[in-house]
């Protein structure tokens, strides 16, 4: 087990400058020059809020399972169209990749993400991975299933190839890998849970399926996991709670850092945190991203000493509920909104922790 100590940290995605996104949507030639800059940025607010353990902010992703195109082919990438419905009632859309032919590995993530951030900074660097049976989410019958019998073998040739992947980054230095999974706590969805009432079997093998891309690596490295319900353009999805399931999840989540979602109602309380395993830390993610309004100091130290009524004060840490950016183009708040958030995560865990 690598350092846990951490009581700070961002889940990854930082809003994308205005010229950034405008290049990604323009597909400019220029792209790479302006990611680079938007990265250097990025690791400058990072280090500049006190943050111990920092990222790339994912600058380089149109979407959080970007890493998956990057370095395998066989998806059509915008095969499979989601649509999302805000409380309010408006509607977004986003495309998302389908499994067309057998998977191949090309590239290297440690060249298109990793090498750079870790050129440009003294501190531990996390690198982001989705989590393999997200990818189920996408399986289209009638074209993944003529180039997979089945999603299992489809899944596995996705673990081999993001086991290789984690690898090669920790070789490269990087000392912190997190996998992203959206999709834990979407019951009703049909492609993910198949057989309603056995969900319970169902979410645990996919706990255990996507685990298997950390398998092997050093014990100084830190894995982590952020159970996400959803976010894009400030949206959400999931309104299960934990206490609905977290005698599985949390049992079953055998990581160093579990990064959670405690922004608001959807994620129930915290009486489902004694399910989780003695080895894991828990990153209460306390501060939302999902709009503006600035969360009070003492009430986040209320409502960790609430969290610590179930699991030991020692055993827990601090951190925005979600990335400000799943996609490209972000959450419906600004550049300093965000900041403000980061220093109140950082302030936060001082005041707690010291």
């Amino acid at each position: 087990m690598g350092d846990v100590s951490w009581r700070a940290e961002t889940v990854g995605s930082l809003l994308r400058p205005a010229e950034l996104r405008d290049a990604m949507l323009a597909g400019t030639s220029d792209l790479r020059a302006l990611q680079d800059r938007a990265v250097l940025d990025a690791l400058a607010l990072q280090q500049e809020v006190g943050l111990p353990v920092v990222n790339d902010g994912e600058m380089r992703r149109r979407i959080w399972h970007g890493p998956v195109l990057d370095v395998a082919d066989g998806f059509d990438p915008e095969g499979f169209t989601r649509t999302w419905t805000a409380p309010d009632g408006r509607t977004a859309s986003h495309t998302s990749p389908v499994v067309t032919s057998r998977l191949t590995e090309r590239g290297s993530l440690v060249d298109v993400e990793a090498a750079f951030v870790l050129a440009h900074t003294d501190r531990p660097v996390k690198v982001t991975l989705p989590v393999p049976t997200n990818f189920l989410s996408y399986w289209t019958p009638g074209v993944s299933d003529r180039a997979y019998a089945d999603p299992q073998e489809f899944l596995d040739d996705l673990v081999a190839i993001l086991q290789r992947q984690a690898r090669a980054l920790v070789d490269a230095g990087v000392r912190y890998l997190q996998l992203d999974a959206p999709k834990y706590t979407f019951l009703d969805n049909r492609l993910m849970f198949p057989e309603p009432e056995n969900w319970a079997d169902q979410l645990a093998t996919h706990l255990r399926t996507d685990r298997r891309v950390f398998d092997g690596l050093p014990d100084d490295v830190v894995t982590g996991i952020h159970i996400c319900r959803g976010n894009y353009r400030s949206m959400f999805e999931s309104t299960v709670p934990y206490d609905e399931m977290g005698e599985v999840l949390f049992s079953e989540a055998r990581y160093d850092r579990l990064l959670l979602e405690y922004d608001d109602a959807r994620a129930g309380g915290f009486d489902a945190l004694r399910h989780v395993r003695p080895e894991s830390t828990v990153v209460l993610g306390l501060v939302t991203t999902k709009h503006p309004e600035l969360e009070d100091v003492d009430d986040l130290r209320r409502r960790i000493d609430a969290a610590a009524e179930h699991l030991p004060l020692d055993r827990l840490a601090l951190s925005p509920q979600c990335g400000f950016a799943s996609t490209w183009e972000g959450n419906e708040l600004s550049a300093d909104d965000q900041r403000r958030k980061l220093e109140t995560v950082v302030r936060t865990a001082d005041l707690v922790w010291s």
